[in-house]
C-alpha cells in the first residue's frame, strides 16, 4: 500500500495560503508553449491545465500564454503589448509563472540580446508591484532539440538565454523552474523540435508542481495503487505530494531494456489523492511513476 498523504498538510505546504480564505491564484504567463500549441485540446493538456488538475479546488491556474511572443520589447510580438499581459495583472495573482524567451532566440529578435536582461527585470517588477506577498517564479526555456523550427536557435536558448534566466533568478531571490536542464534528452516529447506534445506537457506540470512544493518529498517513490472500476477501466492512485512523478506504462518488461511511456490520460486531485483512469485492452500493461 502506497503511503497516504494528509489533505491538510498539501494543502498548507505554500506558506501564505492560510491567509487566504479564497484558492491561490496562479498566473502562467508565456508563449505558444504555455498556451499549448499544436495540442488537440489546449483547455485539458496544457501544462497549466495539467497543473490545475494536480493542484485541485485550493488553486485556480489560469494560462495566459500567447503565440509566437518574446520578452524582449523591441522582439517582433512582444508579450508586452498583448491584452492577456494586462489581464494576468488585472487578475492580482498570488503566484506568477513566467515562461518567455524561446521566441527571443530568433536572430531577427536577439539582435537586441543587451536589452533581455532589463527587460526580464522590468516584467518581474511589474508583477511584483501588485501586492507585498506575491511570489514572481521565472522558467528557463525547454529545451530545443536538432536544428529548431520556427526560426528558433537552439544554440542561443542553451548558451544565452537559459544562462541569463538563471543568473537573473539567483541575484533577484527569485523562484527558478530550470525547464532546460529537466527536459533535456527527451526529444520524444517535442516532435517539431519545440512545443511538448500532450505527454510532453504532462512532464513539463509534474516539473512545474515540484518546484512550487518547497519541501518536494526525498522519500522513495510509493508503490501506485491500482482499482478496476467496471469492466474495462483502471484507476490508478497516488498520494497528493507526488504530483511531480508522472505515471509511465509499457506493454512488456524486457529483459534488456523495457519502452516506457507516458500515460497520456490526466491525473485529477480528488481531494484525497490523485487518480488517473486508463482504459484496459486485450494487452496487459504495466505502470511506473518517474520523475522528470
Amino acid at each position: 500500500m502506497s503511503r497516504k498523504f494528509p489533505f491538510w498538510a498539501f494543502a498548507f505546504w505554500l506558506t501564505f495560503l492560510p491567509l487566504h480564505a479564497s484558492p491561490v491564484k496562479i498566473a502562467c504567463v508565456g508563449d505558444s508553449i504555455t498556451e499549448g500549441s499544436g495540442l488537440s485540446t489546449p483547455a485539458l493538456e496544457s501544462y497549466p491545465a495539467r497543473l490545475q488538475q494536480l493542484l485541485g479546488t485550493n488553486f485556480v491556474v489560469r494560462n495566459y500564454g500567447v503565440s509566437g511572443r518574446t520578452l524582449l520589447k523591441k522582439g517582433d510580438y512582444p508579450y508586452w503589448k498583448e491584452a492577456y499581459y494586462t489581464q494576468s495583472h488585472n487578475w492580482y495573482p498570488d503566484i506568477v509563472i513566467i515562461q518567455l524567451g524561446t521566441n527571443d532566440s530568433k536572430p531577427y529578435n536577439w539582435r537586441y540580446s543587451t536589452n533581455f536582461v532589463a527587460d526580464y527585470e522590468d516584467l518581474v517588477a511589474t508583477y511584483a508591484a501588485l501586492t507585498n506577498t506575491l511570489r514572481v517564479i521565472v522558467c528557463t526555456p525547454c529545451p530545443v532539440y536538432g536544428s529548431g523550427a520556427y526560426d528558433i536557435r537552439p544554440g542561443t536558448v542553451a548558451t544565452n538565454i537559459a544562462p541569463a534566466v538563471r543568473e537573473l533568478a539567483a541575484r533577484l531571490g527569485l523562484g527558478l523552474i530550470d525547464l532546460h536542464t529537466r527536459l533535456a534528452g527527451h526529444a520524444e516529447l517535442f516532435p517539431d523540435t519545440v512545443h511538448p506534445n500532450s505527454k510532453g506537457m504532462s512532464a513539463m506540470a509534474a516539473v512545474m508542481f515540484s518546484s512550487l512544493m518547497p519541501n518536494p518529498p526525498s522519500d522513495p517513490p510509493p508503490s501506485i495503487e491500482f482499482a478496476r472500476s467496471g469492466v474495462n477501466r483502471l484507476v490508478l492512485s497516488l498520494p497528493l505530494d507526488r504530483g511531480g512523478m508522472v505515471i509511465q506504462s509499457a506493454a512488456a518488461l524486457g529483459a534488456a531494456k523495457t519502452s516506457w511511456s507516458i500515460a497520456e490520460q490526466n491525473i485529477y486531485h480528488d481531494g484525497n489523492e490523485l487518480r488517473q483512469t486508463n482504459t484496459l485492452s486485450g494487452v496487459a500493461r504495466f505502470y511506473r511513476l518517474w520523475q522528470p
